[in-house]
């Protein structure tokens, strides 16, 4: 019998449903310049809502309500946007967020660790928004394989 093909990590060309941001909030590591780089973040979502779906991590109830108006403001096509509540501590979702793998020609979410570099920097929230917005349907039907492996280590 054939041994089953290992997982395949999806190039960054591949084709995507969507790409997920966590937007910034005054206890993020952005809250000095928070203006500066919410308008930022707003051409960012623009540009992404443009071409396909963006998903958007808002820390609590009034980050989600002021991103909503930034983004109405801004003329982003509400259809576009999926915003869900997840508290986070960073907004560097490329660390912490899960990655897209590909098996017997399915797509699945991997999660890995998350340790804010061995614990430099508080993180209890961000390891946990994968495993948020998976239970909270904001990868549709995809499954979540959660793993020990931490993916962005610092000794």
């Amino acid at each position: 019998m054939p041994a089953t093909p290992p997982p395949r990590l999806l190039p960054e060309w591949a084709p995507q449903s969507g790409v997920l941001l966590t937007w910034p909030h005054g206890h993020s590591d952005w809250a000095g310049e928070l203006a500066a780089i919410e308008a930022e973040y707003t051409a960012l979502a623009a540009a992404i809502a443009a071409r396909e779906s963006v998903l958007i991590g808002c820390h609590d109830e009034t980050v989600e309500g002021h991103v909503r108006e930034r983004l109405a403001h801004a003329g982003v096509a509400a259809a576009r946007c999926r915003l869900h509540r997840v508290p986070s501590n960073d907004t560097w979702v490329r660390d912490y967020g899960p990655l897209t793998v590909e098996r017997d020609g399915r797509p699945r979410l991997v999660a890995f660790s998350f340790n804010a570099w061995g614990g430099k920097y508080p993180h209890a929230e961000d390891a946990r928004i994968s495993a948020r917005l998976h239970a909270a349907g904001a990868f549709g039907a995809l499954p979540l394989q959660r793993e020990a492996l931490v993916a962005e280590a610092h000794r």
